[in-house]
Order: structure tokens, then C-alpha cells, then sequence
């Protein structure tokens, strides 16, 4: 499947994210491709390839009845033979 943009948000309790959370920091320790969870997707699931270096942010939004925290990761897509695209 070919994906350019894709987007879904989902509620959790604190459990289900910090799971979510520590399969992501595994999979970037130790894997060459991120999977991740897309009920919405046909498959369930999508896999990112994960390259370095990666780019890191960190947004927070303070509001009267919420808090948004937004981390932002980016890092360039590995082309096929392994290595990092130049671009």
C-alpha cells in the first residue's frame, strides 16, 4: 500500500499509550522499520522505514480544560539500497 499522508487519532488509557510508547522506542532501538497501528487502514497496520538522523520536537499547548502535547519525529526515507536519500 502506498502512503504519502495518513492520519487517525484514537482515546487510550495511560496503560495502552505507555504500551504504544515502549513498542515504538523498541522498534527504533532495534528495528529498520516502524510499525504502527491504523484501525482505518485495510491492513490494521503501516510500516515506516526508519532512517537517521532524526529530527525531534516537542509541543505543548496549555488551554483552560486541556493539555496538548504533540512530539513531532522526522528523520529522511532510507532509499532501497539501505542507505539515505540526498535531497
Amino acid at each position: 500500500m502506498q502512503i504519502e499522508d495518513y492520519e487517525y487519532e484514537e482515546e487510550k488509557t495511560l496503560s495502552n499509550l505507555a504500551a504504544l510508547l515502549e513498542n515504538i522506542a523498541r522498534q527504533l532501538r532495534e528495528d529498520k522499520t516502524l510499525e504502527l497501528p491504523m484501525p482505518s487502514a485495510k491492513t490494521g497496520t503501516i510500516e515506516i522505514p526508519i532512517g537517521e538522523p532524526v529530527e525531534t520536537g516537542i509541543e505543548v499547548g496549555i488551554r483552560r480544560h486541556f493539555i496538548h502535547l504533540v512530539l513531532d519525529l522526522s528523520w529522511r526515507k532510507p532509499d532501497e539500497s539501505g542507505g539515505e536519500l540526498d535531497e
